[in-house]
């Protein structure tokens, strides 16, 4: 499975998770290449025949349980969740430096310029980057969740009118490999699990800060 995904990636024009494809699906082929040829081997002779039964037991479990997708979607929604972390963090290091979050798309822009805009790009299509991107919704109550941006890796910033309070949330692909860009959820589950929300309100001196996800 991992071997097709990485034909795929080289053969198909949709974006995906940049993720080592190929390393997994070859170390996967030999794993179980290699249990075969144990089995092969306690088969054809007598000699260490149950060390050799036992071994390739333990190697077809192990390359067993890796499904495809597993490893990918689990790594690409830790990804995300970290890219919306370090955006509150940058977007909190501007709160305290100007005393209210972003109002403007170009103050947006430049609080979160370094982090998370400059950091290495996650999704690629025809190996080529996705930059990341940020959209900005003012006059919000809540967090924005509706018409979808078209590029995955996008950040969107719903502030409040007074400019206390915001919400993050942030597009990511359905699938790791061709699909459809969605919100990212909680845990990646996109049949259970609400749309992850970042949502921090100004600091005011002396109160306690709100933890980050880093």
């Amino acid at each position: 499975g991992f071997l097709w995904d990485w034909i795929r990636v080289r053969s198909s024009h949709s974006a995906y998770f940049h993720w080592p494809y190929f390393t997994a699906g070859l170390i996967c082929l030999l794993a179980s290449g290699l249990g075969l040829g144990l089995a092969a081997r306690a088969i054809s002779t007598k000699r260490l025949c149950f060390i050799a039964s036992v071994a390739s037991l333990f190697l077809g479990l192990a390359s067993g349980v890796i499904l495809p997708d597993v490893g990918p979607r689990v790594d690409m929604a830790g990804a995300n969740q970290k890219i919306l972390g370090h955006a509150d963090h940058s977007l909190s290091d501007w709160d305290e430096a100007n005393g209210q979050f972003p109002s403007s798309e170009e103050e947006l822009r430049k609080a979160l310029a370094v982090r998370p805009l400059q950091e290495p790009a996650i999704y690629f299509r025809q190996d080529k980057p996705i930059p990341y991107d940020v959209q900005i919704v003012t006059n919000a109550t809540g967090p924005f969740t509706g018409q979808t941006p078209p590029n995955p890796g996008t950040v969107v910033y719903a502030v409040s009118s007074n400019y206390k309070d915001y919400w993050l949330t942030m597009t990511t692909l359905r699938y790791p490999l061709g699909g459809a860009v969605t919100w990212e959820h909680v845990a990646g589950d996109f049949e259970l699990e609400p749309i992850w929300v970042m949502h921090r309100k100004h600091h005011n001196a002396g109160e306690g800060y709100q933890p980050f996800v880093e």
